[in-house]
Order: C-alpha cells, then structure tokens, then sequence
C-alpha cells in the first residue's frame, strides 16, 4: 500500500516522491495520484471471461473444456474461458483464427437474457467485498 504522500508508479507500483514526474525504479511517466489513495481498495474483476463462465457454471460438463462464446465461423469471439485462453484466443478475435487455434473448443452461441440477468446480481454482490 503507499504511503501517504507519496505517488506510485501504475507499471512497478514503486513509490515515487509526491514532486517527482517519473517513477525512479521504472522511469515511467504514469503515477498514481490521489489524496486518499492510501485508503483506496482496488478490485479488479475480470469481465473478458463472464459469457464463458456462466455456461461453464450452467453446465459442469464444460468444466475442463476450452469454452468459446461467439458466432459462426465468420463471427467473432464474444467471449473465451480461462482454458480457451491457454490456446491464445481472445476476445474479438475472429472465429476462423480462434477455431484454428483451439479446433477442439466448444462454441458456444452467446445467452444474452441469462447474461443480463446474472450480471446485475454479480454487480451487487460485488460492491459488498
């Protein structure tokens, strides 16, 4: 956590001087600045993977799979699972590269309805941590 006054650099996190116009350790220019930043908590919530993981959480039999959720083959990806991901596919990625990276993947047509429905709740659920 930083210290009060001070001003962490957003690549290395190290402390920088509250003067100071780049990070000593890193030399970036990009330093955290805030009077209450060392009261701040931070959540990072990975929503890249969320189509994904509400089918693998829907059907336990895609646990270990590669998940794609996307369109046909002149689509783009919606979304990829964790294990997907392993095999270098990407959100936005068209479907043809995605397919040729992990042939074996399940695709998966995107549930917008059931997204939209957990989603909120996720959201909820979160500002509680």
């Amino acid at each position: 956590m930083p210290r009060v006054g001070m001003a962490p650099a957003q690549r290395c996190l190290a402390d920088a001087a509250p003067q100071s116009t780049r990070c000593r350790s890193c030399g970036s220019p990009r330093l955290l600045r805030h009077d209450e930043l060392a009261r701040l908590a931070i959540a990072h919530i990975d929503c890249d993977a969320f189509y994904a993981t509400i089918e693998k959480r829907d059907d336990p039999t895609l646990a270990a799979e590669p998940v794609i959720i996307g369109g046909g083959r002149r689509g783009v990806v919606a979304a990829a699972c964790y294990v997907a991901r392993t095999f270098g596919v990407r959100s936005a990625m068209p479907m043809f590269e995605a397919l040729r990276l992990c042939p074996h993947a399940r695709v998966l047509r995107p549930d917008m309805d059931k997204y939209s429905r957990v989603g909120p709740r996720g959201a909820e659920d979160d500002a509680g941590f």
